[in-house]
């Protein structure tokens, strides 16, 4: 009777403890808090921009929040996470992080903009405390895999049914092109959020791969809308994501049937991913098909199938492929000049505008490389580069060792799928820039908390647990101490970013007014004193200037000016608007300086290319016109040009001649194609025609072998501005035998034969250039040296080329620079 009353007590004592177990599994404080905190991170998919000019400004600002609010927690659970924090710290991805964090602090001090590059690398704060503070709260708790990868199914799910939804509601209502560019959730830009979308992707197969009938149903059908959303977004870098993400799980079910021979279940693993996927593809071509079947032609070139759109990768003909690997090779270029220091922690929107003066029109600015690797170390140099893909490749080796090492199968599924996920944001950080945008950074510290946390734990079950460390208390309080007094000066920094970014919102597109509408008494003091650079690169002190400048405020315009001139030192809008304060002030020499240095910083910007004119036209200098319109005209060939010449040369002289009577005729016939603009320079040609009445054109000295000249002339730009060197310089020898007086005619010769690679006829034309005492700028010098150099006559040419930096030609200032140094050994 004991032995019985025995077994029974320990069955009716064993129940009830099960249940008790199960129900209080989610009444936990060590359970509930990190899928509250992970929630909370992740609710940044959701939250507007709060009248932002980018939503981004907002959303750093709530993470810097977030991890102040964490680490408040951790610091108040005095006794809790001390080993999980030790643990951590001590991992070595953590220590290639904290390396890589440290050295992107040390480069603000040496940064092209010290200030740009605080509020850049306070979001890098960010995203390195929500990496610790997730790492800490999720350690050893592989039993929250599921329950987060539901949560982001979840997530997935919402922001897909979004995306579709807006879609068919736009369509037949809104242009393709901007149909498509509004897909972007909250992340910024349709890229990024496509990105973001392939990032959930592998946690919604990791639920097919381990769950039940109903689980699989539900994720399978997230899988449809997620990959549904992704085709139509048509990213063509998302498509590389996903066809990565499908090949690493593929290879994984095969590593599986290697291990276990079982290969129907195999085939039924890849089976549910394939049907779902190839759902989702013909669902998605039927649609773009639709779509594009109402478009014209023009529009339809930018979209196309999944296939048209992955092919279109590799065609070095494709338009934005040339665009990235231009700048790739600008990021390239700027590393092997400055390998050990970089620009400066986020100053690569500062560092690549030199490499874009002869590309970009205007004053627009390709603010990131689309290559973060690449953009880490043209900012950090090459120390800096390689600790950022070391990040990268730890990961990797970790997933390895742990798949191959004695863990158990659970902890090594969730390293792979971890490192799965992060391949797709490594795809997107080959060709986009998520390290700027928060919702991609805070993937980037969740993801690598995942793989980081299941190699710990996988080396735990191999080897056993170390014994907790003696120090663990107080390495857990440096810890903390060291992350708050690092998120306190980041909450004011992002803080005021935000508002910085809810002033530009109105402000940015009132640039664009001429004069400004917006009152400078409100736009002058709304601006936060950081950041000191607008979203789109220009000096925010300038943009003040210019404010105050509109406003006849002159002396306190100057001062905004110059410090504006100091923040971005080669955009040249300083430069530019201090040209119209001195000309309003009637300093026309100091005007004309300025609107100058602008001019040939950015020679493709009209308004530059307008001031410079205008300051020359009331300063008769008809000879830096010419040179400032052959300058333009050679890089951007339109009648906008031409016409402001016309008008420049007339306000000059006062008067009409035949010279600019045959350039208004060609340039008529020209730009017979553009109706507009026609009109414009029919009007300067009557304006031109109406001045000749004037005694003072009869004696003007013009002959007929002068006006045949300056038709060849003519001819000779338009040649040269099209691309066809031979008929230029075949024109400009014409030119010259009628006009043999203009060095410039023998300058443009020499130029037109350089650009054929036939430096042996270039030669002869640039001596005759020089042989006038009005060549002065070190143009010809310049190109004469490099001809020589090219020619093997490597020190002759080292002679020009520093006679041509003693004249201090400005407009290959970085290539003279860098042939003396790695040529002429100067």
């Amino acid at each position: 009777m004991a032995k019985k009353n025995i077994t029974s007590e320990k069955v009716q004592a064993a129940t009830p403890l099960k249940k008790i177990e199960k129900q209080t599994l989610f009444l936990t404080s060590s359970t509930l808090v990190p899928l509250i905190v992970c929630a909370l991170y992740f609710a940044v998919h959701f939250l507007p921009d709060f009248d932002g000019y980018d939503g981004m400004g907002f959303h750093w600002l709530y993470l810097v929040v977030l991890d102040m609010l964490v680490i408040v927690f951790l610091a108040f659970r005095k006794d809790d996470y001390e080993n999980a924090t030790v643990t951590i710290l001590k991992n070595t991805f953590s220590k290639l992080f904290l390396a890589f964090f440290i050295l992107a602090g040390l480069s603000t001090i040496t940064a092209i903009n010290p200030t740009e590059a605080w509020v850049c690398y306070v979001r890098l704060i960010a995203t390195i405390i929500a990496f610790f503070n997730i790492s800490i709260l999720l350690h050893k708790r592989n039993d929250l895999f599921k329950i987060l990868a539901h949560l982001l199914a979840l997530i997935l799910l919402v922001e897909s049914y979004q995306a579709i939804t807006l879609f068919l509601n736009g369509f037949g209502n809104t242009p393709l092109t901007e149909l498509v560019m509004s897909l972007k959730g909250k992340a910024g830009n349709k890229n990024i959020f496509a990105a973001g979308l392939a990032v959930k992707i592998p946690f919604v197969i990791y639920l097919i791969h381990t769950g039940k009938i109903g689980s699989k149903v539900f994720s399978m059908f997230v899988f449809i809308l997620g990959s549904l959303s992704i085709f139509i977004i048509n990213a063509r870098a998302t498509y590389l994501s996903l066809l990565l993400i499908l090949i690493m799980y593929m290879a994984y079910c095969l590593f599986l049937y290697w291990k276990e021979k079982k290969l129907e279940q195999t085939l039924t693993r890849i089976g549910l991913i394939l049907i779902p996927l190839i759902i989702a593809f013909f669902v998605s071509q039927i649609e773009i098909s639709t779509v594009l079947s109402f478009e014209d032609e023009s529009v339809a070139k930018g979209f196309g199938s999944v296939s048209e759109r992955l092919s279109s990768v590799a065609q070095t003909n494709d338009e934005s492929n040339q665009v990235r690997l231009r700048l790739w090779s600008h990021a390239i270029d700027y590393t092997k000049k400055h390998p050990l220091i970089g620009c400066g922690y986020g100053n690569w929107k500062i560092a690549s505008i030199p490499y874009q003066r002869l590309i970009t029109n205007d004053l627009y600015v390709p603010i990131h490389a689309h290559n973060d690797y690449l953009e880490a170390f043209a900012e950090l140099g090459i120390p800096g580069g390689l600790l950022y893909l070391s990040l990268y490749v730890c990961l990797l080796v970790f997933t390895l060792k742990t798949l191959f090492s004695k863990a158990k199968e659970e902890t090594k599924m969730f390293a792979v799928f971890s490192l799965i996920s992060f391949s797709a944001y490594a795809v997107d950080a080959l060709f986009n820039f998520p390290m700027e945008r928060p919702i991609s950074q805070l993937f980037f510290a969740f993801i690598a908390a995942l793989n980081v946390g299941a190699y710990i734990k996988g080396r735990e079950e191999q080897f056993g647990e170390k014994q907790p460390s003696k120090k663990a208390g107080l390495l857990k309080l440096i810890y903390l101490l060291i992350t708050f007094l690092l998120l306190i000066p980041s909450t004011y920094v992002t803080y005021l970013t935000y508002k910085s970014l809810i002033v530009q919102r109105n402000v940015l597109g009132d640039l664009n007014n001429e004069p400004l509408k917006l009152d400078w008494k409100m736009v002058v003091p709304s601006f936060p004193p950081i950041p000191n650079l607008s979203a789109t690169a220009q000096p925010i002190a300038s943009i003040k200037g210019r404010y105050l400048y509109e406003a006849g405020k002159m002396e306190e315009s100057l001062v905004l000016l110059e410090k504006g001139r100091k923040d971005n030192p080669v955009i040249g809008y300083s430069e530019f608007l201090k040209a119209g304060v001195y000309f309003r002030m009637g300093k026309y020499d100091s005007a004309a300086r300025n609107a100058g240095i602008a001019f040939y910083m950015r020679p493709k910007a009209k308004t530059y290319f307008q001031t410079y004119v205008a300051v020359l036209a009331k300063q008769k200098d008809t000879a830096n016109i010419k040179k400032a319109f052959a300058e333009y005209d050679s890089h951007r060939h339109h009648p906008f040009g031409w016409n402001l010449y016309l008008m420049g040369m007339l306000n000059s002289t006062g008067k009409g001649n035949y010279q600019l009577l045959a350039m208004a005729d060609s340039a008529i016939k020209i730009f017979a194609s553009y109706d507009s603009a026609v009109n414009e320079l029919k009007i300067r040609r009557q304006e031109i025609l109406g001045s000749m009445n004037a005694p003072v054109i009869v004696n003007n000295g013009i002959t007929p072998a002068f006006l045949q000249a300056q038709k060849y002339y003519a001819s000779g730009i338009s040649a040269f501005g099209a691309g066809k060197l031979e008929n230029a310089a075949q024109n400009f020898i014409k030119a010259s035998e009628l006009n043999p007086n203009d060095y410039i005619i023998y300058e443009n010769i020499a130029m037109s034969y350089f650009n054929m690679a036939n430096y042996k006829k270039a030669l002869v034309y640039f001596d005759k250039a020089l042989s006038f005492k009005t060549c002065v700028n070190g143009k010809s010098e310049f190109f004469k040296g490099v001809a020589l150099i090219n020619l093997g006559k490597n020190e002759e040419g080292c002679g020009f080329l520093k006679i041509s930096k003693s004249k201090k030609y400005k407009e290959k200032e970085a290539e003279l620079d860098n042939i003396l140094k790695t040529r002429c050994g100067v």
